[in-house]
């Protein structure tokens, strides 16, 4: 698992997704960082064929989806599609929503990127440098199945963080 992942790491394409903060702690495996991205909600055009393919099944929970990205003038990755199966080609994410049918007008993709794991003292810190210096860019290796790995925080165009491969 921890080879994996270094693998995507190392070898994965990168996307670069918007992100805001929130900070908690987790008993077991210490603090750590929880980030939203706005590219966690899918709809209109990106959703309709989604819907149109989840229009033919039964409804479902926790259903796998994939979104394909493309960076956008910005240099930020926006969804451009989604489909419940894995595409042939560009750089998308498999995530899961929690329940899709074929009037679902938003969804909530999980990208199981969520969570940055820091120490103590460095994610409070982390936190609040995301908050007082305003966007924040998080660098996402992702693997050929689809599988995201946080690579990098940034602001400004300054790399903040990177994440170790071991």
């Amino acid at each position: 698992m921890i080879e994996s992942r270094a693998q995507i790491l190392r070898e994965g394409a990168e996307i670069v997704l918007k992100s805001e903060p929130i900070d908690p702690r987790d008993l077991l495996r210490g603090h750590y960082v929880v980030l939203t991205y706005p590219a966690q909600q899918i709809t209109g055009d990106v959703l309709a064929g989604l819907t149109a393919e989840a229009g033919m099944r039964e409804p479902g929970r926790d259903v796998p989806v994939y979104v394909t990205f493309e960076a956008g003038p910005d240099g930020h990755h926006r969804p451009v599609a989604a489909s419940l199966t894995k595409p042939d080609e560009g750089i998308f994410l498999r995530g899961t929503a929690p329940y899709l049918d074929g009037r679902t007008v938003t969804l909530f993709v999980d990208y199981g990127i969520g969570r940055f794991y820091t120490n103590e003292h460095r994610a409070p810190e982390l936190e609040a440098r995301m908050r007082a210096g305003g966007l924040t860019e998080i660098v996402i290796a992702v693997g050929a199945d689809g599988t995201g790995q946080i690579k990098a925080f940034r602001q400004a165009g300054e790399t903040i963080v990177t994440e170790p491969l071991y």
